[in-house]
């Protein structure tokens, strides 16, 4: 029998009703059969009944505001959001335990018909825990653990040449040079290793404009879906289905993320006209649409995660050695030191640089990409230092916090690379970058991230010199170290000179590309 639409529209209506009062039924008889009905959940900030208030959750910099409420309430908080538990967790040992230690109860994802609405279920940050999550996370492992990861360094090498190439001929453009190398270095990884920087730019900007439409549409709709998943079918022109129709235009552009770069390889495979990459290796090995789907959904989520994290931090380095002009002649003094002045940076010099290390591992710790991890969602009822965490809940581990203990990191907003080595002057064993998440949902991309960042930190400040713009009085312009309100953080607009360090900088930099044609070179400049 085929429902009229008036039909279908009334029983939508009545239908989150009755789903409303047999769920605080189920929850009542959940509590009353419970053995842990004494025990208390963590402290927090008052729900105002026992199924909670949107009212409490903090909209602009939650980080903060956590940070906040823990030095009220302690380390581990509850907040009670229309029935939805979320756990904060403000203290590194507290994630520990619970995200790695106990990582069988703490690997699931939040549930979100909205993901799958917007065409977002390939990215495998957002899978949920189960078969389809660990095999994609098991080819993951096979392309960009430490030791596959070492294959990608030619490339990222001669890409990162490109950079100082581009802050040689550009240097005011420093901001979009971040990007676009972080965008060079993943694109000719993942799809040709000989990619042209005019389809460098055009799968970019695919991603940017899916990356931003999915970033800043209907909240309101995504949050009330949540509550009431039921809402996904209505029709989409009906009252209240804003949402769907505001989907159905981010699961285009996700389509587009996910098709247009692979049909690229895909063709250049037949044809016999795309260079050697990770994808094509993969795809030469695929012989069912799932294995196929599995590429597309690794190359895809590498870009989504790996472009815009590397962009930002990169951007934050400039940032910091603009501030901090201490740090950074004390680190050109031990690249000068170690390798002398008649030639760039390798990746073999890492282990003779532990300073560089440890400007690497304060900057990851001064500016956090993730404040905030997304959240871990808890399988099983658990108790933790008396506190009751029951199944479903949303564990989130501030990071912000985590940086900012100033019992482990005094004067935290200083950025001091010195905390990080011992009275010898070799690291010490503080190595954990919180920025990267925890157990088995920790980012399966840092080492390749790391080896960028490392390398473009170490090459840029053995040939420029980075300073605040003066005026015209010759008076320094103050910088504002401002980040945007944003889940992934990124610096604020600012303002920096950057010029070579000694006369022979621009030759070394013109000698490592005098090979490479200008248009393959990053914000190259051909006058």
């Amino acid at each position: 029998m085929v429902l009229s639409d008036l039909t279908v529209s009334l029983l939508l209506a009545v239908l989150p009703t009755c789903a409303i009062a047999f769920g605080l039924y189920s929850t009542y008889r959940q509590w009353v059969d419970s053995s842990t009905r004494d025990i208390h959940y963590p402290p927090g900030p008052p729900a105002g009944s026992f199924l909670g208030k949107a009212s409490i959750f903090p909209t602009s910099r939650p980080w903060l505001t956590y940070v906040e409420w823990g030095k009220k309430y302690g380390d581990i908080l509850h907040l009670n959001i229309y029935g939805q538990h979320i756990i904060v967790l403000n203290a590194v040992e507290d994630a520990v335990e619970l995200l790695e230690r106990r990582s069988g109860l703490y690997s699931d994802r939040p549930k979100d018909p909205m993901i799958t609405l917007m065409g977002w279920d390939f990215n495998v940050e957002l899978m949920p825990y189960g078969q389809q999550w660990r095999a994609h996370r098991k080819l993951f492992q096979h392309c960009f653990r430490s030791k596959s990861s070492i294959a990608y360094r030619t490339l990222q090498s001669a890409k990162i040449n490109d950079l100082l190439y581009a802050l040689l001929t550009r240097p005011g453009d420093f901001r979009s040079h971040c990007k676009e190398t972080a965008s060079a270095i993943m694109m000719a990884t993942l799809y040709d290793n000989d990619l042209k920087p005019d389809t460098t730019d055009y799968f970019t900007k695919v991603f940017d404009e899916g990356v931003k439409r999915a970033g800043n549409d209907d909240i309101a709709g995504v949050t009330f879906l949540k509550l009431f998943p039921i809402l996904r079918y209505l029709p989409t022109w009906s009252p209240g289905a804003r949402f769907k129709r505001s989907a159905s235009g981010v699961k285009q552009l996700a389509d587009r993320m996910r098709d247009i770069p692979i049909d690229y390889v895909g063709k250049g495979l037949l044809n016999g006209t795309v260079g050697p990459s990770l994808v094509s290796d993969l795809l030469e090995n695929c012989y069912v649409q799932k294995e196929f789907d599995m590429v597309k959904h690794l190359a895809t989520s590498s870009c989504v995660g790996g472009i815009d994290t590397v962009a930002s931090s990169l951007t934050s380095f400039f940032l910091a050695m603009a501030l901090f002009p201490a740090v950074q002649k004390k680190a050109q003094e031990k690249i000068d030191m170690s390798m002398g002045m008649e030639r760039l940076p390798t990746f073999n010099d890492r282990t003779a640089l532990p300073y560089l290390e440890a400007i690497y591992r304060e900057l990851m710790r001064w500016a956090p990409v993730f404040p905030l991890i997304t959240a871990h969602v808890s399988t099983e009822d658990d108790i933790y230092k008396g506190f009751y965490i029951p199944k479903g809940s949303n564990v989130v581990a501030n990071v912000w916090s985590m940086t900012r203990n100033e019992e482990k990191y005094p004067e935290p907003e200083a950025f001091n690379p010195d905390r990080f080595l011992d009275a010898e002057g070799n690291l010490n064993d503080d190595d954990t970058v919180l920025t990267f998440g925890f157990g088995r949902r920790i980012c399966p991309g840092r080492h390749m991230a790391t080896a960028t960042l490392w390398l473009a930190m170490v090459s840029v400040l053995a040939t420029f010199d980075i300073r605040k713009k003066t005026d015209e009085n010759g008076k320094e312009i103050p910088i504002d170290r401002d980040y945007a309100d944003a889940l992934r953080s990124r610096p604020g607009p600012f303002e920096c000179s950057i010029t070579p360090r000694r006369g022979n900088s621009a030759k070394l930099i013109r000698e490592v590309i005098h090979t490479i044609s200008p248009e393959s070179t990053i914000g190259s400049d051909t006058r």
